[in-house]
């Protein structure tokens, strides 16, 4: 009985969040994927060059999805209505993790069928290589917004590890956003260990701070 309670109480709260907090960071992540696609030659691309799209742009779908998952708490009336519910908000912020995460695995399947339709040879290790980087990144971003209060700064820190990374990506090693396109397509792993471990990092120093 009790789980049947708390099973309605999370489908509840899925059910609200996908409806309220979601739409936006999807929508943003579906443009980023259109906007690869128009920007980038998607067809019969080999080797190296399909990495490219994968890494130079489409990797942004991680922090549209996941450095947005505190953006409706930073109006503090939300943040003090949220807090005086029962069901706990790291709960909720946990849940909201889960199903940008399951998105970006989504959208880079997708995208990179859009290109197998374009004879483009994308094996599965592109695939994965894309997921753990947007996913790195994106803990990047969740991490710098959830600390700082400000999705904006998440995003700015975003972009400089971006920039850090294309610059001097070798330098990173296992880390490099951009090992794939430099001819590597092993060590993506380490990057969503990373992420991983940056994400739950940061969600217990909010904790430390009662930020959640």
């Amino acid at each position: 009985m009790e789980k049947a309670r708390k099973t309605e109480i999370y489908g509840n709260i899925l059910k609200v969040n996908l409806r309220r907090q979601f739409p936006w960071p999807a929508l943003a992540a579906v443009a980023l994927l259109a906007l690869t696609k128009g920007m980038f030659n998607l067809k019969a691309l080999e080797g190296k060059e399909v990495a490219r799209p994968l890494e130079m742009l489409l990797v942004w779908i991680g922090p549209a999805l996941l450095a947005t998952v505190f953006l409706p708490e930073q109006n503090p009336e939300i943040r003090d209505v949220v807090r005086t519910r029962r069901t706990d908000y790291l709960q909720v912020c946990l849940l909201r993790i889960g199903y940008s995460a399951l998105t970006v695995v989504l959208l880079a399947a997708v995208f990179a069928g859009i290109m197998r339709a374009g004879e483009s040879r994308v094996l599965p290790c592109h695939v994965w290589g894309c997921v753990c980087s947007a996913l790195l990144l994106g803990a990047v971003g969740l991490a710098a917004a959830g600390l700082s209060g400000n999705a904006a700064g998440g995003f700015m820190v975003c972009m400089l590890y971006y920039l850090i990374s294309y610059g001097m990506g070798r330098r990173l090693g296992a880390l490099d956003l951009f090992s794939m396109s430099r001819g590597s397509v092993e060590g993506k792993g380490w990057q969503l260990a990373a992420a991983v471990a940056l994400t739950a990092g940061a969600l217990a120093v909010m904790r430390c701070r009662r930020q959640i």
